[in-house]
């Protein structure tokens, strides 16, 4: 007799928990009855040869559940992904035992095929939000254990969520001054605004660090900036944001940038410009404000430019702006500004 599944033990009392131990007391006080783990079970057959093994699962007699869906086959691309930065990493040999470890027991929580029941639209749960937050972490602590930067697609939900979200494109050109100060009202009047409504359900269960993200450009700077929740900048200090930009059209190369949040002009890590200048001014007090020369990212105006914001601490993605596809901005002043 074999015990399998865990899903009958919701309905009873604490999870269960009386029942089994009820029964795997009088299962062990029973004199023809023993209860064995698997393992100790295997023990005691005989091995024989199995030649096939039908693919399928329970369910319909096939994978549906666990692949197909655009969600499933994002997740297993990213477990993909990091199964070989493990595997090269592996092969490099650099790496401590205890590091190699601890990323191979983050591969096989990963791989568990429970994540991708909750992936696609074949079933719904109210925790789906916390299923893909764990699951996205426990990819990403594979490249923490194995020092490496985990993906900036990590930072955004793999489910397809549609949070009640704000967003007013720019009005007028932005000419700020980069101190981390809001210095005057008027240096982001017409700038363009993006905001999460924190109270959505589809958001359920994250806490919200960034309460607007302000956006605009002068003709020659994209403008970014980014007001925080009542003390959180100070929980940020030494948290990591990364800016990933694009210009619209054929043929368009992507730009990235690299902060690391400190009082004061933030450390920039890294830098993958177009033209490989350090064409990037950023500055975090109260809030946090960042420029980027056009020429830096081979744009010219009137071409738009796309962008993405996400924010790790430790490792970890925290937040990502927008939490799915990019935002737009105009590099040409608006008509009759």
């Amino acid at each position: 007799v074999i015990l399998d599944g865990e899903n009958a033990w919701e309905y009873y009392e604490r999870n269960g928990r009386p029942f089994l131990r009820d029964l795997y007391r009088r299962i062990t006080e029973d004199p023809g009855m023993e209860a064995l783990t698997v393992s100790e079970a295997l023990e005691r057959v005989e091995p024989r040869r199995i030649d096939r093994i039908f693919p399928g699962s329970w369910i319909n007699a096939n994978f549906d559940v666990w692949i197909g869906a655009d969600e499933d086959n994002r997740a297993w691309e990213y477990l993909l992904e990091a199964r070989k930065a493990y595997e090269r990493a592996v092969a490099d040999g650099r790496r401590a035992a205890p590091d190699l470890k601890l990323a191979y027991e983050e591969l096989l929580i990963a791989e568990g095929s429970d994540w991708c029941w909750w992936y696609g639209p074949e079933h719904s749960s109210d925790n789906r939000v916390e299923f893909d937050q764990l699951y996205r972490e426990h990819l990403a602590n594979v490249y923490r254990a194995l020092a490496l930067p985990a993906p900036d697609e990590l930072s955004r939900p793999i489910l397809y969520l549609k949070p009640q979200a704000f967003n007013r494109p720019p009005t007028a050109a932005i000419r700020a001054t980069v101190d981390g100060e809001v210095t005057s009202y008027f240096e982001w009047l017409g700038a363009g605004s993006y905001r999460v409504d924190a109270r959505s359900g589809a958001m359920h269960g994250q806490r919200f660090l960034v309460r607007d993200l302000q956006y605009g450009c002068d003709g020659q700077r994209i403008f970014l900036r980014l007001d925080f929740e009542d003390g959180a900048a100070r929980e940020l200090v030494g948290a990591e944001v990364r800016l990933r930009f694009r210009a619209l059209g054929d043929g368009a190369g992507e730009s990235y940038a690299a902060l690391r949040l400190k009082d004061g002009t933030p450390a920039v890590e890294e830098l993958r410009l177009a033209h490989g200048t350090a064409g990037v001014e950023a500055s975090f007090h109260k809030i946090l404000e960042v420029g980027v020369t056009l020429s830096a990212l081979a744009v010219a105006p009137p071409r738009p430019v796309e962008f993405q914001l996400s924010l790790w601490r430790a490792g970890l993605p925290v937040d990502a702006l927008p939490s799915q596809g990019w935002l737009e901005i105009p590099t040409a002043e608006p008509p009759g500004y």
